[in-house]
Formats: structure tokens, sequence, C-alpha cells
């Protein structure tokens, strides 16, 4: 007796088992960190963005230039001041002041 072939709605009412059943673990763990929304600011804006502020801009200036918030600003340049952290490249804020 030969498989029934599955229709498409039928894949939808499974969601992710059949893919889950078909590739390993890792796999799935890969495709994941793949997905979501894409960044509004790539590694080479961001990069004009900290040459601007470094010659005295404004956040709310930079922002306009590039055409987002002045938050998604603030948002990318906090989340890779703590990667820089993170890697060891720059002293957090306490220590750097404190000596902590």
């Amino acid at each position: 007796m030969t498989k029934k072939q599955i229709t498409a709605s039928e894949i939808g009412r499974k969601g992710g088992r059949i893919r889950a059943t078909q590739h390993s673990k890792s796999e799935l763990s890969e495709w994941a960190k793949l997905g979501g929304r894409p960044p509004k600011l790539d590694d080479r804006t961001l990069a004009h963005v900290e040459a601007w502020l470094q010659q005295g801009k404004s956040q709310s200036d930079c922002a306009k230039a590039v055409g987002v918030s002045v938050r998604t600003i603030g948002r990318a340049l906090a989340r890779q001041r703590r990667g820089e952290q993170q890697r060891g490249l720059i002293k957090p804020l306490a220590v750097a002041r404190y000596g902590v």
C-alpha cells in the first residue's frame, strides 16, 4: 500500500511537526537564529551613525538622516556596547567611573 500524498492544508495544520521530524535539532536551532525581523540599521549604517556622533551630532539628527526613530538609534548603540563589554573591549560604566 502506498502512502497518501499530504496536501498543503494538512501541512499547514501540522505546523512545524513535519519539519521537526525531518530535520535534526541542531539544524532547526540554526534556522531559528536566522528568523525574526530584519534590523533597521545594518553594520555599515551604524558605523556612519557612530562617526556622526563622534563629530558632535545628536542622536536625533542621526535618526533623521538615517530615517529611523531616536529610540532605534539608542537601542542599536546600547546593543553594540553590550557586545563590546562581553568581549572585554570596553569596561562596564561602573568600573570605568568608580573602579569597582
